[in-house]
């Protein structure tokens, strides 16, 4: 079927091609055939072109590829990306506006999405007040929906802007307090939300110049990574935000990223430090200059913001080419918005760069420069209206070109040459999008009837299994279980789990296995590893959500949302993943065979 798709649209964009308007100009839409317009697509695009994305994203509107909701949702999370005031402060209006959306007040996790978005603009801006006050309602929100985990992340970030609105000590303390309650090994998310929390420190810390605290901080993110890396079976996979199991290079690349942040912050520290302890100034430069050689030697040091995290690291150490690099490319991504605090840090570094290789005339220049434009920068705050109109302008051009768009291919349909070729291309389309349609709803009821059956056999076998066993374990005492065989094991705690349905618990994992049969991980685990065809507990209970799910998607017309919830999963998306991984067909394509 996607074939069909796709060759319609090339039929389509070479029908508006050779096809004039009233006005005798062609319809070009040179970007049809490019790329598939999908979400993943248009994201992995800016990272290298901001500027084709925006293309990307205006074409898959008008294809209809991806709704106007979620249109709006990846036109924010571009503009937060940017270097450029104006489109920062576009993404703002977008998001304001889609908070009062039905699918963002209807659904927590949208909003949660939504103020992350204001929140990480409001930082980079930096708007401050902004940036308190949607801490505080994410906060509010994770706090209600007892998540735990995610509320003392955003804590953390309150505690933050705290410091920089001159609340230093409150702010301090509100970090101190998200560090105690996420400082605990044993989860994932957590150990990510601690990481975050610690960095937030380290951030209030650095503004304050009190760098000798940095180095401990520091060192605890190190210790926590390494502390992963020992005991990584230890952890709960609890972490949506970092989804291991499918692909573990993602794994390699958080664990890279995380600690070159944090020996980029152990290289400022040892830089910028003032007053070193007496004797210890060479070995002061010498830990930075080691910190900052792993800092570029890792996968994450490349990157732009890497670079642009350690050049102040870089101008202390003297390496001014290295800094300069980074702030050229500053500057190009500035693409002119030059009127802010960071194109006058920039000035100011070329202006002491210029000074110590001799070349004062050009550092006056530059000296120069930085002070015009730090007075302008602060005449600037009170004209900010007149941005916050022009920042509205461009949100609604990007709207209207959208619409312009598409009535000009509403207008190429007029022309009576292109009537008769799209009536011959609709009818040959119509037939192959239909007998695709007729092919894949075959094999999916064919899937169904052979899901159905395996399923029947599966529970037969188990029953069958059940009755030839002796003594039934059911009967043996917690002490007794240590003693049976691997296969033995299983049996008992497979049968006990199904027959009690402690799946449908969010919270039952192996741990929660451990507990109730007073096991050690390492016995439950050999149990289901060695004596089954699972490869670990996990699997096991994820095997039996997906079958109790089944049947109600079979047996009722609950939601699938629903269906999920009583299932056992803790989110909508994971069940929706894990189905659609063991049974090669999603929940509601499973439902309508």
């Amino acid at each position: 079927m996607r074939q069909g798709v796709f060759l319609f649209i090339y039929f389509y964009a070479a029908l508006l091609t050779l096809t004039g308007c009233g006005d005798g100009k062609s319809v070009r839409l040179s970007h049809l055939g490019d790329t598939p317009y999908q979400q993943d697509t248009i994201m992995v695009t800016y990272a290298t072109n901001p500027e084709r994305a925006l293309t990307l994203l205006d074409s898959a509107l008008l294809l209809g590829n991806i709704s106007e909701y979620r249109g709006q949702c990846i036109r924010a999370r571009i503009y937060s990306k940017s270097l450029v005031a104006q489109r920062q402060d576009s993404a703002i209006l977008i998001c304001k506006e889609l908070l009062g959306h039905d699918s963002v007040r209807n659904e927590p996790s949208e909003q949660e999405n939504i103020l992350d978005l204001l929140i990480t603009t409001s930082r980079a801006k930096p708007d401050y007040e902004q940036y308190l006050h949607w801490a505080t309602q994410k906060a509010g929100l994770c706090q209600q929906q007892g998540q735990e985990t995610e509320r003392w992340r955003t804590e953390a970030d309150i505690g933050l802007v705290m410091t920089h609105l001159g609340q230093e000590d409150e702010g301090l303390a509100k970090l101190d307090e998200a560090i105690g309650h996420l400082d605990a090994p044993g989860s994932i998310d957590r150990m990510d939300a601690f990481i975050v929390a610690v960095k937030r420190k380290i951030n209030a810390l650095n503004a304050q110049r009190r760098y000798e605290e940095v180095i401990p901080l520091a060192q605890r993110i190190l210790d926590r990574l390494d502390h992963f890396e020992q005991h990584a079976n230890d952890y709960a996979e609890d972490s949506y935000r970092l989804a291991w199991n499918d692909n573990p290079n993602e794994r390699d690349r958080y664990l890279d990223f995380s600690r070159a942040q944090a020996w980029g912050f152990m290289a400022i520290a040892y830089s910028h430090t003032q007053n070193p302890p007496k004797g210890e100034e060479s070995r002061y430069l010498s830990l930075a200059k080691k910190y900052l050689s792993l800092f570029d030697n890792s996968g994450y040091g490349k990157t732009f913001s890497a670079r642009r995290m350690v050049s102040p690291a870089q101008m202390a150490l003297g390496m001014y080419d290295e800094a300069l690099a980074t702030y050229d490319e500053l500057e190009r991504r500035m693409a002119g918005d030059t009127l802010n605090e960071d194109y006058a840090i920039i000035l100011r570094s070329r202006s002491i760069a210029a000074r110590e290789k001799g070349k004062f005339a050009e550092a006056l220049g530059y000296q120069t420069r930085y002070a015009d434009l730090s007075k302008a920068v602060s005449d600037s705050l009170h004209r900010s209206e007149a941005h916050d109109y022009a920042a509205r302008y461009h949100a609604y051009e990007q709207q209207l070109k959208i619409q312009e768009k598409e009535a000009e291919a509403e207008r190429s349909h007029i022309v009576s040459l292109a009537v008769a070729v799209i009536a011959l291309l609709a009818i040959a389309f119509a037939v192959y999008f239909f007998y695709q349609k007729r092919i894949v709803n075959e094999k999916n009821r064919g899937l169904v009837r052979l899901i159905d059956e395996t399923i029947k056999y599966k529970e037969r076998f188990l029953q069958l299994q059940t009755v030839v066993r002796r003594p039934s374990p059911k009967e043996q005492s917690a002490a007794e279980l240590k003693t049976l065989s691997e296969e033995d094991l299983f049996q008992h705690l497979c049968e006990d789990i199904r027959e009690k349905r402690l799946y449908l618990d969010p919270q039952f994992d192996r741990q929660a296995v451990c507990d109730r049969y007073n096991l050690n991980i390492a016995q439950v685990g050999s149990a289901f590893a060695q004596g089954s065809d699972y490869s670990s507990v996990a699997d096991f209970i994820r095997d039996c959500r997906l079958e109790h799910a089944r049947i109600l998607l079979k047996t009722t017309d609950m939601k699938v949302a629903d269906i999920a919830a009583a299932s056992g999963f803790s989110r909508p998306t994971t069940f929706n993943h894990d189905f659609k991984a063991r049974f090669n067909l999603s929940p509601t394509e499973y439902r309508r065979q």
